[in-house]
This record gives C-alpha cells, sequence and structure tokens, in this order.
C-alpha cells in the first residue's frame, strides 16, 4: 500500500513538474478592418440641337389688282421641318417655316465602391533562446526536486509512522 502511494505520489510530481514547464507560444493577433466607400455621383448633360429651316420660292403675279401665286419654283423641306406653309390672302402672303433651337437634358447616376481590407498580424517572437546545456541543467533541475520530494515524504512517513500505529 505504501509503495502504491508512493509510485502514484511521484507518478504525480513528475507529470505536474513536466507539464508546467512547458515553453510558451507565441502570441498572434489578428486584425481585419473592412472599409466599404459608397460614392454616388449625379452627371447631367444638354444635347442640343441646331437650327433647321426650310425655303419656298414662287413667282407672284398680279391679276385685276390682285396678287396671286403663279408658279412654285422650289419648295425645300429642311431636317426636320416640312416644306413651308404659304397663305396668301388679300396681298398679304404669310409663310410659316422656322423650328426653333431643341435641347434634351438627359441625367444619370454612376456608382464607385472602393472594398478596402485592411489585415495586421502581429506574432511575437521570442529573441531570448535557451541554449542546450541551459535545457539539460533545467531537467537534472526537475529530476533532482523529484528526488528530493520523494526523500521528503518518506521522512515525513518514517516519522509519523510509528504515531498512527
Amino acid at each position: 500500500m505504501i509503495k502504491k502511494l508512493n509510485y502514484s505520489a511521484v507518478l504525480f510530481l513528475f507529470i505536474v513538474v513536466v507539464f508546467s514547464c512547458r515553453s510558451p507560444k507565441p502570441v498572434e493577433n489578428e486584425n481585419k478592418i473592412q472599409t466599404i466607400t459608397i460614392t454616388e455621383t449625379l452627371h447631367d448633360t444638354v444635347f442640343k440641337i441646331a437650327k433647321d429651316s426650310s425655303s419656298y420660292n414662287a413667282l407672284l403675279e398680279c391679276l385685276n389688282g390682285k396678287v396671286i401665286l403663279k408658279n412654285v419654283i422650289q419648295a425645300e423641306p429642311g431636317r426636320t421641318l416640312k416644306s413651308p406653309r404659304v397663305r396668301l390672302d388679300n396681298n398679304k402672303l404669310q409663310v410659316d417655316c422656322d423650328l426653333k433651337e431643341q435641347e434634351l437634358y438627359a441625367a444619370w447616376k454612376s456608382k464607385q465602391i472602393k472594398d478596402i481590407q485592411e489585415k495586421t498580424i502581429t506574432i511575437t517572437k521570442f529573441v531570448n533562446h535557451l541554449t542546450f546545456w541551459q535545457k539539460v541543467q533545467i531537467w537534472l533541475g526537475k529530476i533532482l526536486l523529484i528526488i528530493l520530494i520523494f526523500l521528503l515524504l518518506r521522512l515525513v512517513y518514517k516519522i509519523y509512522k510509528p504515531l498512527m500505529v
């Protein structure tokens, strides 16, 4: 029973010493920043359409004191205009043939999307590395500590053994 207690105590101390003396791992910090910028711009423009006109040439004749159209020499329509409208009433000539300048207004929106992703990774590196001899000394110290604890427990057991009986 005592041997089992000694072995289990030594095993427990050995496990505690081995797992507690591990070197720490480097710390890794990761920061992610994502910025999305949307710029919306309103564009507009004016399309101008040039002036347009049409022409009309005719011969006029006077008959019994009244003016009449004798012969149409030329009737030329424009790009968007029809041939001019000609009226002759009571010696009065009326011709309609002009087109004002036209404007066309257009507007549109454009979107520009900028996606900026910034990733920062910080890794801490350890500069002070132990040499082989320092590692040997640490392990010898652990073994010596386990032996001392075992001997101390054995001494305590021998001192208190007569009291328990």
